[in-house]
C-alpha cells in the first residue's frame, strides 16, 4: 500500500511539473509571436517611452494621450497607435502609420508630437 501511494505521488508530481513547463512554453511562444509581428511591421513614426531607472514619465504619457485625442478631434482623423511593451519598468513603443493622412495633417501631427515632447528625454522619436 505504501508503495502504491509513493508511486501515485511521484506520478502526480511529474505531471504537475510537465504541465507548468508547458504553460510557460506556451506563454513564451505567444510573446515571441507578438514581438516578431511588431518587428515585421513598418511604421511611419515610432515613439518610445523610455525609463532611466524609475519608470516612464507618466505625466508626459498622460499629456501625450490627451493631446492625441484633441488632435484626432481637431483634424477629424483616428490616429490609433500600435502599442508594444518592451521593458521591465513600463517602457513601450507607439507605432503610427500615416497612410490616411494628408501632407498637411502629417506636418501638423509631427508638430504636435514635437510640441508635446518639448525638451524631455524620456520620449524618443524614431522615424522609419
Amino acid at each position: 500500500m505504501k508503495k502504491l501511494i509513493f508511486i501515485l505521488s511521484a506520478v502526480a508530481l511529474i505531471a504537475c511539473k510537465n504541465s507548468a513547463k508547458a504553460t510557460a512554453d506556451s506563454s513564451n511562444t505567444n510573446q515571441t509571436n507578438e514581438q516578431s509581428t511588431m518587428q515585421n511591421t513598418t511604421y511611419d513614426l515610432t515613439l518610445s517611452f523610455i525609463s532611466k531607472g524609475e519608470g516612464i514619465d507618466h505625466d508626459l504619457e498622460k499629456k501625450f494621450q490627451e493631446g492625441l485625442e484633441k488632435f484626432n478631434t481637431k483634424h477629424k482623423v483616428n490616429m490609433v497607435p500600435n502599442k508594444k511593451h518592451w521593458g521591465r519598468e513600463g517602457e513601450y513603443d507607439l507605432g503610427f502609420n500615416f497612410k490616411n493622412l494628408s501632407t498637411s495633417q502629417k506636418k501638423a501631427f509631427m508638430s504636435f508630437v514635437k510640441e508635446t515632447i518639448g525638451n524631455s528625454d524620456m520620449l524618443q522619436i524614431k522615424n522609419q
